[in-house]
């Protein structure tokens, strides 16, 4: 089941995070949430290897008990969201729960997050097809007065772990039924089978993408 967590950062497409996590030597998310992982000989909550990387990278400009982690929308069946959050704080909701906004989520971005920002979005390539469409979503950007490190977001997250090091699927499910063509991923192949051969995609998914 999924989760609600309320959070302050920065939306970014996942087409960029991961761009600039693999340029980092580190496994992207592919569109899936980030796998969370034990570390060894450690006694403390898990971390997956993306957010480590964003705390480690943090904790260098300053800010010590950074609390970064990427977060991304939950999604109906085998559909991805096409963006995801960098959050510097956040809090989950099970149920129900009561919020102190100054003190459980402070609207002052810590040490290096907005230079985090930046250099995160400077991977967006231009001229990418679709991309420039993704960067002027709303909550891209904030609104008058706002910081746009320091937004405030309610997701609906799910708690799933995805172990394995890319989202596993057999090759025979990643080739065009109608043709010779050969996909990286499921979600693409039935893009395609949408748009090049009319094949509806009824019940594909009930979610909108992003609000």
């Amino acid at each position: 089941m999924g989760l609600t967590t309320i959070l302050r950062g920065f939306k970014v497409p996942i087409a960029v995070l991961d761009r600039f996590l693999k340029s980092n030597g580190v496994e992207e998310t592919w569109g899936f949430p980030p796998s969370l992982l034990p570390i060894p000989g450690s006694n403390g909550s898990p971390m997956d290897p993306q957010s480590a990387f964003l705390r480690a990278k943090l904790a260098a400009a300053g800010d010590t008990n950074s609390l970064a982690r990427i977060f991304v929308p939950h999604r109906q069946g085998q559909a991805r969201s096409t963006h995801a959050y960098v959050a510097y704080t956040y809090v989950m909701v099970f149920g129900q729960r009561k919020i102190n906004l100054a003190a459980d989520l402070p609207d002052r971005a810590p040490p290096g997050f907005a230079e985090l920002r930046r250099e995160i979005l400077g991977f967006a390539e231009e001229g990418e097809p679709g991309e420039e469409a993704l960067l002027q979503v709303a909550g891209m950007q904030g609104g008058e007065g706002e910081d746009p490190a320091s937004l405030l977001f309610v997701v609906l997250t799910d708690e799933r772990e995805f172990p394995l090091a890319r989202p596993f699927m057999r090759e025979s499910d990643l080739h065009c039924d109608h043709c010779a063509a050969v996909f990286e991923d499921w979600i693409n192949l039935q893009y395609h089978r949408r748009d090049t051969h009319g094949v509806e995609m009824t019940g594909f998914t009930f979610l909108p993408n992003d609000l």
